[in-house]
């Protein structure tokens, strides 16, 4: 697992904004009382490490798993899948989900996507006759800091979506990315660029 970077040194208080990404997990995590399995995908997993440490997510009764193609293995009644938004990672739940009825297992599942629910994920669990077993929410993660003067969107592979794929959903990634620095600090008075898709998330920001 990744460190916890130190941020005291920053030129902005990034400390508030990963406070505020800790905040809205630890609520997440509160809402479902009682011992829960939290169920991550594997590159999400270092993302949440370098917000917040284990411990504190097992001091609320959680116990940690990383999502995969196996079957799950919990004694947990109640499970929280906190996965992004990746059509694979929708197969992979509804598996588990299937592979525990066919076991007579009865749980509490719960679906939270990073950072916001796609409406073709939420196609795919229809279609495996699993999103009626499922509460769905999301966990808003737009940006981590890296250090002290560096963010990630966490987006692999925004540049190919877009340019090669045709998919500009990343825009809208990038442009609530920037509307939660300016909720955070100040708006952004002053942009100076030549790039198509930047004049979009300027759009959508609005």
């Amino acid at each position: 697992m990744a460190q916890i970077p130190n941020l005291d040194n920053a030129a902005l208080n990034l400390t508030a904004l990963r406070e505020q990404s800790q905040k809205e997990l630890l609520s997440i995590i509160k809402s479902i009382r009682g011992k829960k399995c939290l169920v991550i995908d594997p590159k999400l997993a270092g993302t949440l490490s370098l917000i917040l440490q284990t411990s504190v997510l097992k001091e609320y009764g959680t116990e940690l798993r990383i999502l995969s193609a196996d079957p799950l293995q919990t004694e947990c009644p109640k499970v929280v899948y906190l996965v992004r938004s990746q059509l694979n990672f929708m197969k992979f739940v509804a598996n588990q989900i299937k592979n525990d009825e066919s076991k007579g297992l009865q749980r509490e599942y719960h679906l939270y996507s990073v950072p916001r629910r796609i409406v073709a994920c939420e196609k795919i669990l229809e279609e495996e006759k699993v999103h009626q077993k499922l509460t769905i929410g999301e966990y808003p993660l737009y940006l981590v800091p890296l250090d002290e003067d560096v963010l990630s969107l966490e987006l692999d592979y925004s540049l190919q979506e877009c340019l090669i794929e045709g998919d500009t959903s990343s825009v809208w990634h990038v442009a609530k990315a920037i509307h939660k620095l300016e909720k955070v600090f100040h708006p952004i008075s002053m942009w100076e660029t030549g790039f198509h898709q930047i004049h979009k998330v300027l759009l959508l920001r609005i």
